[in-house]
């Protein structure tokens, strides 16, 4: 007897549960509950829970989108609303005694038509943001074998896209990021008050429904009717199509000078009535009465538009899954053999000439190294309004400097981060070479290299002709901002060791998210960094960064050995990557808890005191959590060890003499540390108590011991104790690495993290006491 199929509803489930755990499985975040049978001890099994970098990195980019989703609903009320008090210049430059009046207005009436309009475009265009970047990002020239395994299945065909439509829905993260933020902060504004994340979520699922149909309908008639390699173009020009409606729609929260306004007023009133803009009305309805009839009649659509997708589907797929494109079963007679062309002429190494080969064929890789930066930057210019305003980049040495190192920096991300990614199954070849795979990737980082340091030049040697006169200032963020091009150039090409799977079979597998927002993190730092006033806080962050690309690479180079087996991967152990690492996360926690602290009526030693403990508590946790989720050999103790006690009262002695020596031949108001005053007790607080325990567990617990591993123990100190100089004033500078000295070679010699703590806290304690005699 034939076993009866089971319900549609519940197929459909079992159908999207079983896809999503496989999306987890590839992409190394499925929960791994019993442990795998037997592992070899030297090369422990690759690790998954990646979710926790991920999750972290992730939240500063939905803080970001929702910034902008915030900015542009003032932006679009002062505007279209004509709203006096900020009509000029928007809300970015508006001051608080004059915007929250604004606000608070806004908060406590319905929204007007014209506001309505111009939220419906914006929502319109990030919904069709949902739609293409996914494409784009797709593999749409390689067969959906998904599909051809689905449709095999003892379920009716529709079930099968019910599934696939639902799957789609929920796995759209560049849509999720596009739509949850504006809905959010549009919900929050309609007086949804907490409640606006879910109603906002709720909202975004339905439009991305909405986008997963017509995804799924471009996506498989394109499959059907075009061939491999003109799906491929058509993929590259998808990418590029997608930035239009991205940059459209936020460029109301960058600006009030983009011509998207004028397109916004210009709203007709039937749009009010699509999904869009029924959403809308949904959103900011006044109360469950007055939301009764959109929400109707937005279900009403969305069901209409789904069953229309859905039959459209059913007849693309009426003779089968597989089309006479998708498959180049014949192939055309081979024309007469010609001599070989050579495409590039021979410079650089065979490796390098093979790079360039593989970047001439693959016109999608083409597209997204070397065009996608001008797209990026013009269109930001062009939507923001921004486009005539050229005499503010060339009056501004920081934008110009930041702007040069961003064009490169997006190069070396699309191809140097992308190295063995492109080399897919082909990767065996490199371990052929009569090289080592090593020195094959450093040859591959000069070239990109190379390529990525064109664009700023060339936009530096304009801006050098173009400006009248130039002075030093901005030659010196030139040269700093060219000098981060090779250094990120190897820190992309480490980080891909780390982020890219070649062998997998699936997209999503290839690359891992958490790795590529790292990238951008980093590269954001260096923004920061150029943007600085100060020449020593920017000279520190170069130095700090080369440090951190000599760490990456020779992490990188541990696991190189281990990149054909899927089933291995190098011990897990503290490295100086990871104190470097810690080190920018713990001054970037900190800088953001000083910002959120900024309005608050703390004084500004305390808002010091609770953002340095904050920020060191923090990163010391997730330090700890990650090591203890890895299962991390080496990492730093704090109590046992030799003799502690003694050998960091030792250390506190010698770097005090050193010390109050070194502030007694400056002048009082030459002096490098603070007076103590009536807010003594948190400069105590900071100076004694949190610097100790943060900065000795990152500089002398994870960089020195992590350069530990591969050299002396001399130069391991000094070099510890010089990145950790290097990030304080300048006239503290040489006091803090005579400290970092006496530090190193307490924990040296004691093996404890105590040691180093005790001398560090000490001496703080005799500065500030001779400060306070003096």
């Amino acid at each position: 007897m034939t076993p009866l199929p089971p319900p549609r509803w519940r197929a459909v489930w079992l159908l999207t549960r079983l896809r999503l755990q496989r999306l987890l499985n590839i992409s190394g975040k499925g929960l791994a509950w019993k442990k795998s049978s037997k592992s070899r001890p030297t090369t422990p099994g690759k690790k998954r829970a990646r979710w926790l970098p991920g999750a972290l990195l992730l939240l500063p980019m939905l803080f970001a989108f929702a910034s902008i989703a915030h900015h542009s609903i003032l932006n679009m009320h002062c505007l279209l609303d004509q709203v006096a008090a900020c009509q000029a210049r928007g809300s970015l430059h508006t001051g608080k005694h004059l915007l929250d009046p604004v606000i608070a207005q806004l908060m406590g009436q319905p929204f007007s038509a014209a506001l309505v309009g111009g939220l419906t475009l914006q929502l319109a265009l990030l919904w069709l943001v949902s739609v293409l970047l996914p494409l784009g990002m797709g593999e749409l020239s390689k067969p959906d074998c998904d599909l051809e395994w689905l449709i095999t299945l003892p379920v009716e065909k529709s079930t099968v896209l019910w599934a696939r439509v639902l799957e789609r829905t929920v796995v759209n993260p560049a849509g999720l990021l596009a739509l949850w933020p504006s809905t959010t902060i549009l919900a929050w504004y309609s007086g949804q008050d907490w409640f606006a994340p879910v109603s906002g979520l709720l909202a975004s699922l339905l439009l991305l429904a909405l986008a997963a149909m017509l995804r799924t309908l471009v996506d498989t008639g394109l499959r059907l009717s075009l061939t491999p390699s003109q799906l491929g173009n058509l993929q590259a020009l998808l990418s590029l199509a997608g930035l239009f409606p991205m940059y459209m729609g936020m460029s109301f929260g960058m600006g009030m000078g983009g011509f998207a306004y004028g397109w916004a007023a210009a709203m007709p009133a039937w749009s009010g009535w699509t999904p869009p803009g029924l959403l809308v009305r949904v959103l900011n309805a006044d109360g469950v009465a007055a939301a009764l009839l959109p929400a109707s009649l937005l279900l009403a659509q969305a069901a209409l538009l789904m069953l229309l997708g859905m039959a459209m589907l059913r007849r693309q797929l009426r003779h089968g899954v597989v089309g006479a494109g998708q498959r180049e079963g014949v192939r055309k007679r081979a024309p007469a053999a010609r001599p070989a062309r050579r495409r590039f002429p021979r410079l650089g190494t065979v490796i390098q000439r093979r790079e360039l080969t593989l970047l001439g064929r693959d016109r999608n890789f083409l597209v997204q190294t070397l065009l996608m930066p001008l797209l990026i930057l013009g269109g930001q210019a062009l939507f923001t309004g921004q486009a005539r305003d050229v005499q503010a980049l060339l009056a501004s040495p920081a934008l110009l400097a930041s702007t040069g190192f961003f064009l490169g920096s997006y190069v070396l991300m699309m191809s140097a981060f992308q190295t063995l990614n492109k080399e897919g199954g082909a990767l065996w070849l490199l371990y052929t070479f009569p090289v080592p795979v090593e020195q094959a990737l450093r040859q591959k980082a000069q070239l990109w290299a190379v390529l990525a340091l064109l664009y700023p030049l060339a936009l530096f040697g304009a801006a050098l002709a173009w400006l009248p006169a130039w002075e030093w200032q901005t030659m010196g963020l030139m040269l700093l901002a060219l000098a981060g091009i090779p250094l990120y150039a190897m820190i992309a090409v480490a980080l891909g060791v780390f982020a890219s799977d070649p062998l997998a079979t699936e997209a999503a597998a290839k690359v891992r998210p958490a790795h590529m927002y790292l990238y951008l993190l980093l590269t954001s730092l260096y923004i920061a960094a150029l943007a600085a006033g100060s020449l020593a806080q920017q000279l520190a962050f170069v130095v700090l960064t080369a440090a951190l690309s000599v760490a990456l690479w020779q992490k990188a180079r541990a696991a190189v050995p281990y990149l054909l087996d899927p089933g291995a991967s190098p011990p897990a152990t503290v490295s100086a990557a990871d104190g470097l690492i810690a080190a920018m996360l713990f001054f970037t926690l900190q800088t953001l808890a000083l910002l959120l602290l900024e309005g608050t009526d703390a004084m500004p030693l305390a808002q010091a005191a609770i953002a340095f403990g904050a920020a060191g508590t923090l990163t010391y946790g997730l330090a700890r959590l990650v090591y203890w989720r890895r299962r991390t050999t080496g990492v730093p103790r704090i109590g046992r060890g030799r003799q502690p006690w003694r050998r960091g009262g030792t250390g506190a002695l010698a770097a005090s003499a050193f010390g109050i020596g070194y502030a007694a031949l400056l002048p009082p108001a030459s002096s490098p540390l603070m007076h103590l005053n009536e807010n003594g007790i948190w400069l105590l607080a900071v100076g004694v108590l949190a610097a100790a325990l943060c900065e000795e567990f990152i500089f002398r617990g994870l960089l020195q011991g992590g350069l530990r591993r591969s050299l002396p123990a001399w130069q391991a100190i000094v070099i510890a104790a010089a990145l950790s100089a290097i990030v304080h004033p300048p006239a503290a500078m040489l006091p803090v690495f005579v400290l970092g000295l006496c530090a190193g070679h307490a924990y040296e010699r004691s093996g404890a993290l105590l040691a180093p703590m005790l001398t560090h806290a000490l001496c703080s304690a005799a500065m500030l006491g001779y400060q306070l005699n003096r």
